[in-house]
């Protein structure tokens, strides 16, 4: 009882603080009254538009304090019979409330996305960077804070379910609750702008070079972090710890740390390599390569997502023609395979460890049993089979991103060229 009556305290202070109007505030200073200028918004979007960048700035850090602080103090200093999470999850969803609805203000607020950030950031912090990161992606190349603001929100939701979903825990499944309904206030508030955006009244942030060096920085670092990685991971890793297991095991005296089973080096039933000198040496790289592959393939759609993002927004604001469209559709092929490759993954790793299982069955039988034996042979057959499509989805993504590299050049090229050979006026 004496937990929820401090739990009880803590949300209503969460509340209160989550409500203080620091954008309003700020703008009385400098006397105006934001409440009718701009949007009329007290967020740091409005104050940024009618002060400039740098009272947006301070607003957005102080909105995003009135999400973490309780968050955070929950977490610390509460606990509730449901888990820990539990305390910071309501007390940042309190402030988040507080932003949307004030008190102080007849309950009329901001979007809540600063203060929702901030919240994030002490519950959900590696959904939260990939948010931020799709925010920026958005903002700088389709030039609306509104749509990165919102698909923000959906990166953040759904970064969260696949952790949830592959953790299984009871406090991640709190998380997830926490900021699907996060994102669905989100959406409401910005019922306004979804519309202008519809409309095409949405205002767009200005074109400054800023902007236009986030897009570009970004862009090279996905694209750049995209290929770095096949490169990296599927000429370099995959073959080299293959090689370099097999040179261990397959050699007449393998280091002593490291023996050769009995069973590997005796005669086998037919089908079977023969004898199965090489198999310690594939089960080792496995067990290295395998749990690998899904942060692999994680890299590429996250790089993908990100460089599809911004040649898409640059595409619409900047036409490249048949070749930006072409770029375009290479990139997205490319992503929509890596999506494939890791959706098929967890076969393979099943596969895998399929083949070994029935494997040692066979090698350790003490009488020969030919089913067991043909069900073994199905499962080394069925793993080759699922690598070899892993390998044909890495690969052909690979040849999918690398043309639309090579097309992300000619464009660039060809854009830099053009106002150059343009002629003088006089």
């Amino acid at each position: 009882m004496e937990q929820f009556g401090y739990l009880s305290i803590g949300i209503l202070v969460s509340y209160l603080v989550g409500a203080i109007p620091f954008g309003l505030f700020l703008a009385k200073i400098k006397g105006i009254d934001i409440l009718n200028q701009g949007s009329g918004n007290i967020g740091a979007t409005n104050v940024g538009r009618v002060l400039g960048a740098k009272y947006g700035l301070a607003v957005f850090v102080l909105d995003a304090l009135k999400g973490a602080l309780p968050a955070k103090a929950g977490m610390l200093y509460l606990d509730t019979p449901l888990g820990p999470e539990i305390a910071g999850i309501l007390m940042g969803a309190a402030a988040i409330f507080g932003h949307l609805f004030p008190i102080y203000l007849k309950f009329k607020g901001g979007k809540g996305i600063a203060t929702s950030a901030g919240a994030m950031a002490m519950l959900v912090p590696i959904p939260l960077a990939l948010a931020l990161l799709t925010w920026a992606a958005f903002t700088s190349s389709w030039g609306f804070v509104s749509l990165g603001s919102l698909a923000s929100t959906v990166a953040l939701c759904s970064a969260q379910a696949f952790i949830a979903l592959k953790s299984g825990t009871q406090g991640s499944m709190y998380l997830l609750a926490f900021t699907f309904l996060a994102t669905v206030l989100v959406w409401i508030k910005h019922i306004p702008n979804i519309r202008r955006i519809w409309a095409g009244a949405e205002n767009r942030v200005k074109d400054s070079t800023l902007w236009r060096s986030v897009a570009s920085i970004l862009l090279q670092l996905s694209l750049g972090i995209w290929l770095g990685t096949v490169v990296f991971f599927t000429g370099v890793i995959g073959p080299g710890v293959f090689t370099w297991f097999e040179k261990l095991c397959v050699t007449e005296n393998p280091p002593y740390w490291l023996p050769t089973p009995e069973a590997f080096k005796a005669n086998t039933p037919a089908g079977f390599p023969n004898p199965l000198l090489k198999e310690q040496a594939s089960r080792l790289a496995g067990v290295v390569v395998s749990p690998a592959f899904p942060i692999y393939f994680s890299i590429q759609v996250i790089c993908g997502f990100t460089a599809m993002i911004i040649l898409w927004g640059n595409q619409r604001r900047n036409p490249a023609g048949t070749l930006g469209k072409t770029m375009l559709a290479c990139i997205g092929v490319g992503l929509l395979l890596a999506i494939a490759g890791w959706a098929w993954e967890p076969k393979v790793e099943k596969d895998r460890i399929e083949r070994a299982r029935l494997t040692d069955q066979v090698l350790l039988q003490k009488a020969y049993n030919q089913d067991l034996v043909q069900s073994a042979l199905k499962a080394r057959k069925d793993f080759t089979n699922s690598h070899l499509v892993s390998l044909g989805l890495n690969m052909t993504s690979a040849l999918g991103m690398l043309a639309g590299i090579i097309l992300f050049a000619i464009v660039s090229a060809k854009r830099n060229v053009e106002p150059a050979q343009a002629p003088l006026e006089n």
